[in-house]
């Protein structure tokens, strides 16, 4: 799927049992941010940690926004570039990759 320009890439992540917020965010900080934006189809590449949730929301307790070039074009690397195996290895084990969303949306700009 190519994306259009301003469009962002939302992956909504649960934490397996035991993995605490502070392990992933110095695990996204070190090795999965600088690995992915190593890679020209990842243009932007923020996370976040939630800090709080209203009653009833997800368990999500990471946000990851990527703005990418191309979906198809991104999954070929994650799943096949040498580069990501520092990533490929560590990501398994602090999160099920089978529970993360992910959703595609477009930013909203002010006038």
């Amino acid at each position: 799927m190519r994306l259009q320009d301003g469009d962002w890439a939302i992956n909504l992540i649960p934490l397996r049992q035991g993995i605490g917020v502070e392990e992933f965010a110095r695990f996204s900080s070190e090795v999965d941010q600088p690995i992915c934006l190593g890679h020209d189809v990842v243009q932007g590449f923020d996370a976040y940690v939630v800090t709080r949730r209203d009653p009833g929301a997800p368990q999500i307790d990471i946000v990851e926004v990527m703005q990418l070039r191309s979906w198809d074009e991104w999954v070929n690397v994650r799943d096949n570039s040498p580069s990501m195996a520092p990533v490929m290895s560590a990501f398994p084990r602090m999160v099920d990759p089978n529970a993360v969303k992910t959703i595609f949306g477009k930013r909203i700009v002010r006038q």
